[in-house]
């Protein structure tokens, strides 16, 4: 069963600002949140409407984090690579 999970106020700001959808997807260094065009969603994704941008939500991450937090904001901006 997934379980619920938070997302920090400061990824949701980012997301807003942006203008873009994200995907949050498992790489080798941990959980990365990453724009479409470096990661598409999966048709098994969870979407969370964020202003008006989704973040997709690996399913298999989703079982597994509480917090959606910066660390994965960062993450995919050094990693530049595709997730999951």
């Amino acid at each position: 069963m997934i379980q619920g999970f938070a997302i920090d106020e400061k990824v949701r700001a980012y997301l807003r600002k942006s203008g873009q959808d994200f995907r949050l997807s498992t790489s080798p260094t941990g959980p990365v949140l990453l724009p479409l065009g470096a990661a598409s969603p999966k048709p098994s994704d969870l979407k969370v409407l964020i202003g008006g941008n989704v973040l997709y939500v690996s399913k298999l991450q989703a079982k597994y984090i509480k917090k959606i937090d910066w660390s994965m904001v960062e993450r995919g901006l050094n990693s530049g690579g595709a997730g999951e």
